[in-house]
């Protein structure tokens, strides 16, 4: 009998989930959040009670990953709750996420590099997009770094898995040199004036501003259900109650190491100063807080840190967007193409191909397009947690005897605490009078893909009836013993 392919550990999966939530926005635009929350205070608040409302969010994902380890994530537990259509809908907008978060990682990791090597931004531009230039030279870096990705979780997801456990544990190291050294030069009164609109966003008082901020945060804490999306591939081993535990501990770890970064750069210097650095902002706070070679060294450290992270989020992405995918194909809600595997490294050759196109558009558009981008991706993550509390609910319900090997702590109370949470936020970030508002911009998109959902959706629905709810089932599932 041939023995079962070594998957992914438990410290895989830590690294997966951590390193998909903490990604480059730390090192090179903490001071923007600061002027989008009106404040390091407002901020810290904002990550803190995100991180807090995130837990029984987290609690709905552990059970449901545990009870239903597969490829899909989302779409797997939506449709054995709920059926065929509120699954595809879940999907669809989790896919909405993740397609945003592949050209946007891509877009990040080659300004990084410019910022570095200035010599990608020299010349004439090729062309411009919302007034930002795109240069050849950094187009070609862009291009290739995309297919280097592409080639990793090509060849397999342990591959790709252990990649993501050694960037991640560069990344954290990075991360928390740079919190102590920042808080080396820590001043309470650096913090001061407790909130003040510097010129950014609508918010108009303390209130508002941390409200503003908890839109956005949700972009950075997202990432964690990467380790569903890729649940199935994980070692035979490993003990199922222990992956729940493990996705709760990376959120608690990620919301923790944001909000330690928020505080120490925030009390390193006088915020409002800080606030005008241009990227990569820690980096050059370090240059200032310690001249000579001590600020330099901490300079590329932090600069290490913020590519460490960039590389992080996007694998960690990457994997959970073909997994996703997969699902999705599996279930009929998208071409049977997504399904298709590869022959020699098992890997899923479809969905592989669809995400390596969006990352490759990323260096073709550029960072005029970051801002819209990041609402779009914080509020299709956030329509797919509420999918899935609200599929946690329901099988509580109708699947009472449903193996669970984790469970929610406060049962259904929690569950319905994290339906409530997620469903808060998406209901603000679509008002017109709040701070929280997402914009025309990204309200059009959000419609243009409502309408692609749905004409995709009813226009296959052919190929979707060629098989039988049994045989769909067994699709979905086929991975479960």
């Amino acid at each position: 009998m041939k023995e079962k392919k070594k998957g992914l550990s438990l410290i895989d999966f830590f690294m997966l989930g951590f390193g998909s939530m903490v990604g480059v926005g730390w090192s090179v635009a903490v001071n923007g959040w600061f002027g989008s929350g009106g404040g390091p205070i407002p901020t810290f608040l904002a990550f803190a009670i995100g991180t807090l409302l995130m837990i029984p969010i987290g609690f709905c994902y552990a059970e449901l990953t545990t009870a239903m380890p597969v490829a899909g994530g989302v779409v797997a537990f939506s449709y054995k709750a709920f059926g065929t259509f509120p699954s595809f809908l879940g999907g669809w907008f989790v896919a909405l996420a993740y397609v945003t978060v592949l050209p946007w990682e891509a877009i990040y990791i080659n300004d990084v590099l410019a910022l570095i090597f200035p010599v990608l931004k020299a010349g004439e531009p090729l062309y411009s997009i919302a007034g930002v230039g795109i240069y050849p030279q950094g187009l070609a870096v862009g291009v290739i770094l995309s297919l280097g990705l592409i080639a990793i979780n090509w060849v397999g997801a342990r591959v790709a898995g252990r990649v993501q456990t050694y960037l991640t544990a560069l990344l954290a190291v990075t991360g928390i040199l740079v919190i102590i050294f920042a808080l080396l030069k820590a001043d309470p009164a650096n913090l001061q004036p407790v909130y003040e609109n510097v010129g950014k966003g609508t918010h108009t008082s303390f209130f508002t501003g941390i409200i503003a901020m908890m839109v956005v945060a949700p972009f950075f804490l997202a990432g964690f259900d990467t380790i569903p999306q890729a649940a199935e591939e994980g070692d035979a081993k490993i003990n199922m109650n222990n992956i729940g535990k493990v996705l709760i501990g990376a959120v608690l770890a990620a919301g923790c190491f944001y909000c330690l970064i928020i505080l120490s750069t925030g009390m390193s210097t006088p915020w409002e100063e800080f606030y005008g650095y241009q990227r990569p902002a820690t980096s050059l706070l370090f240059l200032n807080l310690y001249p000579g070679g001590l600020g330099a060294l901490l300079y590329w450290v932090s600069l290490i840190g913020a590519l460490a992270g960039l590389l992080t989020t996007w694998n960690g992405l990457y994997i959970a967007s073909a997994r996703l995918l997969v699902g999705m194909g599996r279930a009929r809600l998208v071409p049977q193409f997504f399904t298709s595997v590869h022959p020699k490294y098992g890997t899923p050759r479809g969905a592989n191909i669809f995400c390596g196109i969006a990352c490759l558009i990323g260096p073709f558009v550029g960072m005029g397009i970051i801002d819209p981008l990041t609402i779009i991706g914080s509020t299709a993550f956030v329509i797919g947690w509420f999918v899935t509390s609200a599929s946690a609910i329901k099988l509580r319900y109708s699947e009472p005897d449903m193996l669970r090997p984790y469970k929610v702590p406060g049962g259904l109370p929690s569950m319905w605490a994290a339906a409530v949470i997620s469903g808060i936020i998406i209901i603000i970030s679509f008002v017109p009078v709040l701070p929280s508002f997402m914009g025309s911009l990204a309200i059009t998109i959000f419609i243009v893909w409502i309408a692609l959902g749905l004409g995709f959706y009813f226009g296959t629905s052919g190929f979707r009836k060629a098989i039988t709810e049994e045989a769909r089932i067994e699709a979905i599932f086929k991975s479960k013993k």
